[in-house]
C-alpha cells in the first residue's frame, strides 16, 4: 500500500494494515452493540410466570401477590411477570385485589392463554387488564357477564358497571374497547378471532415463542405455581361461601356437644373451625349480612335446644340457608349449583337429626332419678345410728345410706326417724310416731 510523507510515496507496512484493519472492526462494533444488546436479552434477565390454572380465588390472588414481589424485589432482572390464565372464573373480589396489584407492577405484565387453557368470566377481566395479551392456538376468551346466585343475568346496574370496567380496561391498553365489552354480553372469541378483532396482541403456540417474540429467549425463568402448595389450597378452599357456613354450623354444634359431654377437644375444634370461617369470609370479602344470618340461624338451632316447642329450628335452618344463598348473591361471578345445593341440605339434616338426638337425650336425662340429690329423702323413713339432741347432731342410717341428721327432740340410737327437710348435706329428722 502507498502513503505519502513528506512529499514521497511510501508502502504501508502488512503491520500497520492489520492494526488499521482492527480499529476499523472495533468502531464497527462500537457501534452495532448497542443494537445488538436490545435485541437478544441478556444471561442475568429473568421472567417471572405464575401459573393460575385454578379458580380465581383466595389461592389465585396469593399466587399473583409472590409473583409481583418477586419482580418487585428484582426490578432490574426481572423483565416480564406473565400470568398463564386457564381458569372459568371465579371471585370479583379476588379478581380485584389481582387487577389491583398488576396495575402497580413495576414490571411489564403479559398475559397468556396456554395451549388447551381457557380464560372466562373473572378470568377475561385479568387477561384484559395485563399490557400484552396472548392466545395459543384452540384456546378461547370471553363469557363475562355477571351473574345472581341462580345463574341468571344480574341487574342492570351490575352489568354496566362491569361493561364499563372492560372498556377501560381496554382503552387503557389501546385495544378495542366494542369488542372488549361484547364479552361482558356473553361474547367468546377464539385465538384468532380475538387476534384480528385487536382484543389478543399476539398468537403463540407457546411461552417460548411468547419470550422469543418478547425479546426475552434466553431469560431465566421463575415459576410460581399452586400445586403441592397446602397454603395455596387451604386459601382456595375455605373461599367457598357455602364451606364458610358449614364451618361455622359444625363449630356451634361440635360446642353443642360439648356442653353436654364436657370434653373440651371439641371445643378446640370448633374454635378452629370457626376461626378459619371467619379467615375465609375475610379473604374474600363474604357480606357481612351472609355471614349474621348463618349465625343467627346456628344460635337459633341452640335456643330451640334449650326451649323446645317453639319452633325455632326450622327458622334457624331457613336463615342458615339464606345467608349461604345471599353470600353467592354478592358474587357476580359465582352460582349455587346443585352439587353446592345437596351439600347443604345434606349438611342441615345431619343437623337436624343431631338436634333432635340431643333433644330426646336431654329429656331421657331429665326423667332419670337422680340418685345423688339428698331432695329425694325427703319423707323416707330411716334409723337412729346415734342419739340425737337439739343443738347436737347426730347420724342417721336411710335409703342404705348414712348421713349427718339434726333434730328439735331427742331421739335415742335405734328409733325409727322421718326425714322433713334437707339443710345443705344434713338432714332434718323427728321421731316416727
Amino acid at each position: 500500500m502507498l502513503k505519502s510523507k513528506g512529499g514521497l510515496i511510501t508502502t504501508m507496512t502488512a503491520r500497520e494494515a492489520v492494526l488499521v484493519s482492527v480499529a476499523a472492526l472495533l468502531a464497527l462494533a462500537l457501534v452495532l452493540l448497542p443494537c445488538l444488546a436490545s435485541a437478544v436479552a441478556s444471561p442475568a434477565d429473568k421472567v417471572v410466570v405464575v401459573q393460575l390454572h385454578m379458580n380465581i380465588d383466595a389461592g389465585a390472588e396469593e399466587l399473583v401477590r409472590r409473583g409481583v414481589s418477586r419482580a418487585s424485589s428484582e426490578p432490574g432482572e426481572v423483565k416480564a411477570l406473565i400470568l398463564e390464565l386457564d381458569t372459568y372464573g371465579g371471585w370479583a373480589h379476588s379478581m380485584d385485589s389481582i387487577i389491583s396489584m398488576i396495575s402497580r407492577c413495576p414490571v411489564r405484565t403479559v398475559a397468556l392463554v396456554p395451549r388447551g387453557g381457557n380464560c372466562f368470566s373473572a378470568g377475561a377481566y385479568i387477561f384484559m387488564a395485563c399490557d400484552v395479551t396472548a392466545m395459543s392456538p384452540g384456546t378461547a376468551v370471553g363469557s363475562c357477564m355477571p351473574v345472581d346466585a341462580l345463574g341468571n343475568p344480574a341487574d342492570e346496574k351490575t352489568i354496566n358497571a362491569m361493561a364499563a370496567k372492560m372498556r377501560s380496561l381496554a382503552e387503557a391498553h389501546g385495544r378495542n374497547a366494542t369488542a372488549a365489552e361484547a364479552m361482558v354480553f356473553n361474547a367468546d372469541y377464539t385465538a384468532e378471532e380475538a387476534h384480528r378483532l385487536g382484543i389478543c396482541d399476539m398468537v403463540v403456540s407457546d411461552i417460548d415463542e411468547l419470550l422469543s417474540r418478547l425479546g426475552l429467549a434466553s431469560a431465566a425463568r421463575i415459576y410460581i405455581s399452586g400445586q403441592g402448595d397446602a397454603y395455596i389450597q387451604l386459601l382456595s378452599t375455605i373461599s367457598n361461601p357455602l364451606l364458610q357456613g358449614i364451618m361455622m354450623w359444625l363449630a356451634l354444634w361440635l360446642i353443642i356437644i360439648d356442653v353436654f359431654h364436657p370434653t373440651f377437644v371439641l371445643t378446640v375444634i370448633a374454635l378452629a373451625l370457626l376461626a378459619l370461617a371467619l379467615w375465609g369470609v375475610g379473604v374474600i370479602g363474604t357480606h357481612p349480612l351472609a355471614v349474621v344470618l348463618v349465625v343467627l340461624g346456628s344460635a337459633l338451632t341452640i335456643v330451640e335446644l334449650k326451649k323446645p316447642g317453639i319452633g325455632l329450628e326450622v327458622v334457624g335452618i331457613l336463615m342458615v340457608l339464606l345467608g349461604v344463598f345471599l353470600a353467592y348473591q354478592f358474587e357476580p361471578f359465582m352460582v349455587v349449583g346443585g352439587a353446592e345445593v345437596a351439600i347443604l341440605l345434606i349438611v342441615l339434616a345431619g343437623g337436624a337429626v343431631l338436634a333432635y338426638y340431643l333433644f330426646t337425650m336431654r329429656m331421657a336425662l331429665m326423667k332419670r332419678a337422680r340418685h345423688h340429690a339428698p331432695e329425694r329423702l325427703v319423707g323416707m323413713v330411716g334409723v337412729a345410728k346415734t342419739s340425737i339432741r337439739p343443738g347436737r347432731p347426730g347420724v342417721v342410717l336411710v335409703a342404705s345410706e348414712e348421713w349427718t341428721a339434726t333434730s328439735d327432740e331427742e331421739i335415742p340410737a335405734g328409733a325409727k326417724v322421718r326425714i322433713i327437710k334437707v339443710e345443705g348435706l344434713r338432714l332434718k329428722v323427728k321421731k316416727k310416731r
